[in-house]
């Protein structure tokens, strides 16, 4: 192989290259390339309406296709947000029917334990389903064991 170097220009680029990108000059005898990185960024759910248009020249419809499935993805998400809030709100109401029930069983238990002479037991009775009551209702959460998670540690607050 002789020393003499062959000059060459190789370019592989997607798209014609800026004005404001700075060509080096090329050295005689001297092998050089010349690389162009060009980078884009973007915030929010949608690429601009310019990358859209690059999807377009590639596979036809992309764009309207890339808006489109946006658009059911929001409305998907929408409509499991609105169906895990009532479901929570089924799930509340449902809680405080059962809390009233058992109040009022416990209250029928400290009666006829008072009327019984288990005047003792009735008021000790009374107290505990007076202070598992205002708990709960004050707290959010029910008496438990250590293992056991609260309310807001089961919805991560």
């Amino acid at each position: 192989m002789s020393g003499a170097v062959e000059e060459r220009t190789v370019r592989y680029i997607a798209e014609p290259v800026r004005d404001e990108v700075a060509e080096p000059a090329i050295t005689p005898g001297k092998a050089s390339v010349t690389v162009a990185v060009q980078a884009h960024s973007f915030r929010g759910p949608m690429p601009p309406p310019d990358h859209l248009a690059q999807y377009d020249c590639i596979v036809p419809d992309a764009g309207r296709l890339i808006v489109e499935e946006f658009q059911i993805n929001g409305e998907h998400a929408r409509k499991i947000e609105s169906l895990s809030l009532h479901g929570s709100i089924r799930k509340d109401i449902r809680a405080q029917f059962i809390a009233g029930f058992l109040v009022l069983i416990g209250f029928g238990l400290v009666y006829e334990l008072a009327e019984h002479g288990h005047d003792g037991v009735a008021i000790a009775v009374a107290v505990t389903l007076l202070v598992s009551v205002l708990t709960a209702f004050l707290t959010g959460t029910v008496m438990r064991a250590n293992g056991d998670i609260g309310i807001k540690e089961a919805l991560g607050d």
